[in-house]
This record gives structure tokens, sequence and C-alpha cells, in this order.
């Protein structure tokens, strides 16, 4: 080969290995999958202190009662699956979903004196109720995390989207000794849909090759329908609206990672 020639190979190959470099780390990115289990807080939701209740015996005998009725969210365990996209090092976009319960504790006591023992019946068996729900949120959003290569790697998210809830948090009821339902509050709407948002910080730690643990503290803020005020007589549709509840959790949970590099596939 003439020297002409060599000297040329020698220039062109530091260049060409330079940009050969530059590619390879510039296509990375990486897909993360993540199984989790939380321990979700509860909060207060509402209280009436003065709902009146009417019992009627017969045709010319009626006994009033005043109610003092609360309902909060109760703490309870939940689990999540969220799937994260990082086309970079550090900002990546993320789905997930989330079942935080969102189950009801409900408290109920008669302001004295008590007239009737119906009522007072029907009041004990709300302040034992501890009611269930399977409610859940969808959401997209962004996250950024630091020192993703190295043995902890702190992040933080921000996500928004919708609350699925199978459980009116209007609806108050309880049944006397004799087992007869008697409605407090009714609502026209069991189930609803509301806007829901989360805000959390937490850090990943690699288990082995293509698995972290990953915990995380997580504000989820959703829209919940809360009583504002008393109705004349049991049995209708109180005023209420939506008010927005911060329910904190800990989640602690498994990554999936996925790398992909040019000439490999995920």
């Amino acid at each position: 080969m003439r020297i002409r020639e060599l000297a040329a190979v020698a220039v062109l190959l530091p260049a060409l290995a330079g940009s050969l470099a530059a590619q390879k780390s510039g296509d990375r990115s990486r897909l993360v999958f993540t199984v989790s289990g939380a321990y979700i807080q509860g909060t207060g939701l509402w209280t009436v202190s003065d709902q009146t209740v009417i019992q009627t015996v017969d045709d010319t005998t009626a006994f009033t009662d005043l109610y003092v009725i609360g309902r909060n969210v109760k703490r309870t365990f939940g689990a999540g699956f969220s799937g994260m996209y990082y086309p970079g090092e550090h900002v990546g976009l993320t789905a997930d979903a989330f079942l935080l319960g969102l189950g009801f504790d409900d408290s109920c006591r008669l302001r004295q004196p008590v007239e009737s023992s119906l009522n007072q019946q029907i009041c004990d068996d709300i302040d034992q109720q501890e009611k269930s729900a399977a409610a859940a949120t969808m959401s997209v959003g962004a996250v950024f995390r630091m020192w993703s290569r190295e043995m902890i790697s702190p992040f933080a998210r921000v996500s928004a989207g919708l609350l699925f809830a199978n459980q009116s948090s209007v609806l108050t009821q309880g049944v006397n000794n004799s087992g007869v339902l008697f409605t407090i509050f009714e609502d026209s709407k069991r189930t609803r849909v509301s806007p829901s948002f989360a805000l959390g910080v937490g850090a990943t730690t690699p288990l082995g090759r293509g698995y972290h643990l990953r915990w995380e503290v997580r504000d989820n803020i959703v829209g919940i329908e809360r009583v504002t005020g008393s109705i004349p007589q049991r049995g209708f549709e109180p005023p209420h609206e939506r008010a927005y509840k911060h329910l904190f959790s800990f989640l602690i949970g498994i990554d999936v990672v996925l790398e992909k590099s040019r000439g490999r596939r995920y």
C-alpha cells in the first residue's frame, strides 16, 4: 500500500471511531417496567353535625333525632404497574396504573337527648361500617432521574390522569336490629370518574443484571365528592362538591430494565 494511502487511512480512522462512539452513546435508550406494592395513608373526608332524622311510629307520633355523621378515607394497601421510557439519561415518559382502594370508614352518634331507639340502632350500624372499594388511577407523566449508572439513582416524577371509583363517597345507609335498610344520604351517581394527579420522589438500586429495587414516596391527589351540608330529612341527595384529597403512599417494587444500544434489541 502506498504511503499516501496509509496516511489517508491513519487520518480517517480516528474520525470514524469518534463518529461511531458518538452514535453508540447517543442512540442508547432505556425501557423500565415496574410492579409495586403500596401502603396508602388515609385522610378525613366530610362531617355533618346536624342531620335531622324523623322516625314515624304511627300517624300521630314521630320522634326526631340529630345525627352527627362523618366519613374518612381509610388506610389500605394497594398495587401499581408502570412503564417508563427514557430517550436519554435523565428525562423520561411514564404511564401508570395504580390501585389505591379508596375505602371508607364511617362514624355516627346522636345528639342528646335521644328520642328514638330505632335511630340509635341505625346510627350504631353506620358507626361500625368500613367499606372496601377498588378505585384505581390511570395516568401519564414525566420522570427525572439522576446518576442512572450508579448504585443509588434518585428520581422525581409528576403525572396526571383519571380516578375510577366504584363506590359512592356520598351514599350513607344503615340497618336496624331487624335488618331493615334506611338511607340517610342518597346519591344518584354511585360510581364516578374524576381527575387525579401524583407527585413522587424515590430511588432505585440494582439487584442484578436487568433488575432494580425501587422505592417511592408518592402524593396521590384525587378528586372525591364530599358532603357539604345537611338535608331536611333523610333519604334525599345532600349538597356535595368535589374536593381534592392528598393520599400519601409508600411504594416498593421491582424494575425490569431493558436497555437498547445500536446493534442490540430489547
